[in-house]
């Protein structure tokens, strides 16, 4: 068993038919949690291919990336109607793909959703996991998250969606996002705490230890379409971490780093870099930092990661007018993406606005090892994933240990073959 913990999913799947005791533990929820474990150690960028359906995502070890100079574009599939369809978040293996209607590609007043749950390296789909539809005007675009409750091992989807707060009693409550859950314990929408911010166009939630976190802003701006978010004397400290726990559904929040005092002139932006919260931004359009919340809502375990100037990274400093600046604008661009960081934190990869390519960059040495060119590949939307065994064919109060959410492993699980 240990052994075969070490191997990849398409090897395991194939030593089920050597004899009815392997596929048993094969099928063991502790195997594939063991599994699960070691598979984390070799981490996969999820990379949707632009212009082209669901069908044609790609699915990138990072090693072979930091080996290889050349990169083949071989998709794999998910067999459900492809257009119209994204994945929206990713966890234990699984990825939660969402498809919804649109007229031309557009959201309109009656907006309907589907959700499933998709295993790449099993080549397994669940059903048809739930419906969302919304009958009302649609101001902004819908944020959907993915992740697990660590207690329960219960995964959930996220839905928040942000309106004018009527009920404001000063310009600080402007707006208000509600949130919605789908908990795939008992199967249907609710309401939870929802919270006077809104999050930033970029910031459509990073799942983190059983915690979906969006990078808001409070007070009073307008938010606008062609690409910039308006902000009237808005200061630093309006901008806040918001996180949603998905065991208690409740929020609370975070201030950033007390080192980030001025508003760039670009959006910044939240990720997860070694297993840690982290916040990277635009400073004065020389460099680009990155923070590392080392230990989680402890606002004093802010500790600078990486402060990189442009001019190292082979880039332009990040472009703004003037008059621009002047009049407060904050551009709805992230000019670099973090995707990666080695454990000894010398080597990183970064996706490049620019350009839309990804590079490889040694702190050490201050400079680029090589730059990742494909027309094919959007690198600004990639999604961190592991290969796993856990199970799309998931039922309630399955899920044990924390952060592994798993099915129940039985011999109808191929119910979701493609």
């Amino acid at each position: 068993m240990e052994i075969i913990s070490l191997l990849d999913v398409k090897t395991i799947q194939r030593f089920r038919c050597v004899r009815k005791s392997w596929n048993l533990f094969i099928s063991d929820q502790t195997f594939i949690q063991m599994h699960l474990k070691k598979s984390s150690r070799n981490p996969h960028f999820v990379l949707p291919i632009p212009d082209f359906p669901l069908s044609s995502t790609i699915f990138l070890p990072v090693q072979r990336l930091l080996e290889n100079h050349s990169i083949t574009v071989a998709g794999d599939s998910c067999l459900i109607n492809p257009i119209l369809c994204d994945v929206v978040g990713s966890c234990n293996g699984l990825l939660c793909v969402v498809c919804y209607s649109a007229t031309n590609g557009v959201l309109n007043l009656l907006s309907t959703f589907e959700f499933f749950l998709w295993n790449p390296a099993t080549r397994t789909m669940s059903e048809n996991l739930g419906f969302f539809g919304d009958y009302e005007p649609v101001f902004g675009p819908f944020k959907f998250s993915f992740g697990c409750d660590c207690f329960t091992g219960t995964y959930k989807v996220v839905l928040l969606h942000t309106e004018r707060n009527e009920d404001r009693k000063s310009d600080d409550d402007m707006w208000i996002s509600k949130v919605r859950v789908f908990s795939l314990g008992d199967n249907c929408w609710r309401f939870i705490q929802g919270f006077p911010l809104a999050p930033l166009i970029w910031s459509y939630g990073v799942h983190l230890s059983g915690t979906v976190n969006w990078l808001a802003i409070r007070g009073a701006f307008m938010s606008m379409y062609d690409g910039e978010i308006f902000r009237a004397s808005v200061p630093v400290k309006q901008l806040e971490i918001v996180s949603l726990d998905l065991s208690t559904e409740t929020n609370t929040q975070f201030l950033l780093p007390e080192g980030f005092v001025e508003l760039p002139c670009v959006e910044p932006y939240l990720c997860v870099i070694m297993d840690c919260l982290c916040f990277s931004h635009d400073f004065n359009k020389t460099e680009f930092v990155i923070w590392q919340m080392k230990e989680f809502g402890v606002q004093e375990s802010w500790t600078q990661l990486f402060r990189i100037e442009y001019f190292n990274l082979q880039m332009n400093n990040p472009p703004m007018e003037d008059d621009f600046v002047y009049l407060e604008y904050m551009k709805c661009d992230v000019p670099l993406l973090p995707l990666y960081v080695s454990k000894d934190g010398d080597t990183l990869i970064l996706a490049h606005d620019e350009i839309d390519n990804a590079v490889i960059y040694n702190q050490r040495d201050k400079r680029v090892q090589r730059s990742i060119n494909s027309n094919e590949i959007c690198w600004l939307s990639a999604i961190d994933y592991v290969e796993s065994l856990v199970s799309t064919h998931w039922k309630s109060g399955v899920g044990v240990g924390v952060g592994v959410g798993v099915g129940d492993g039985d011999e109808n699980e191929d119910k979701g073959n493609l």
